[in-house]
């Protein structure tokens, strides 16, 4: 056989980029499939089932545009359920929603369905977070992870998808940091939720009632959100520091406003 026969029965890697609904792995997927066309890139999304209605439509679209292959997997449970179960309310230091839902679930389904050398997985990072890639890099072997976002310093605004004709997420227009769990996130911090509850009311005291409920069912169970008052640190329930905001009981210092937070859930 020679050389070029031989050439043409190597398998050609898979490009898998864990698609968060995010503008970041929206475009690190238009970089791939630019780089090594569309049919060798796969984009995996995995649904908490509290995603926001927008998020699909976003996704939707983008899969559209791409041309790509795109997979939807899913645990099955939403993190309020994952927090009952764990008998765990998560909180800025320890996620078992995201642990649970996205990375575990995400490694189990890549592991089952590829090998080390028939795949690179790609992240929605842009060189802002290199630091974050390389920690995921550390962790994940012998799969190979990358960003080609990160590889060629490029940085990623919230309209990047504008040029394409596809409207970004409607989180981002509230001042959300991301586009995950339909604006719930307990790594996200004061501002964050504030923004929400200015953003879409009647979702944030959705949210507020599946927390609650956490707490009936897990005894002993702190919130996550949490404020200094007079010097102490007081943890708050998504009620308590909607009606302290509501009933103008509490000020929010200057850093607390840019207590935004983030997920970053696949990594």
């Amino acid at each position: 056989m020679n050389k070029e026969n031989e050439k043409c029965k190597v398998k050609k890697i898979k490009h898998i980029i864990s698609f968060s609904g995010g503008m970041g792995s929206f475009a690190e997927a238009v970089s791939c499939v630019n780089k090594y066309g569309k049919d060798n890139v796969i984009t995996l999304f995995s649904d908490t089932l509290i995603e926001d209605y927008d998020l699909y439509r976003f996704m939707d679209e983008c899969v559209k545009f791409l041309g790509c292959e795109h997979i939807v997997i899913k645990d099955g449970r939403t993190p309020f359920q994952v927090f009952k179960d764990e008998k765990f309310m998560g909180n800025s230091r320890i996620d078992p929603c995201s642990k649970i839902l996205k990375r575990k679930l995400l490694a189990r389904y890549i592991k089952n369905n590829w090998l080390p050398q028939e795949i690179n997985v790609h992240l929605g990072i842009d060189y802002s977070e290199a630091h974050r890639l390389v920690r995921v890099q550390e962790r994940m072997g012998p799969y190979i992870y990358r960003s080609t976002l990160v590889e060629e310093g490029k940085m990623i605004p919230k309209d990047f998808s504008v040029q394409f004709g596809i409207k970004p997420p409607r989180l981002y227009g509230m001042g959300l940091g991301h586009n995950n769990c339909g604006g719930f996130c307990v790594k996200a911090g004061l501002g964050h939720f504030k923004n929400l509850l200015a953003g879409d009311r009647e979702q944030y005291i959705n949210f507020e009632q599946q927390e609650q409920d956490v707490y009936d069912t897990v005894p002993n169970t702190k919130p996550f959100l949490k404020k200094r008052i007079n010097g102490k640190t007081h943890f708050l329930t998504l009620r308590q520091y909607r009606e302290g905001l509501e009933n103008s009981e509490l000020n929010l210092t200057q850093d607390e406003e840019q207590e935004f937070g983030g997920c970053g859930c696949a990594i």
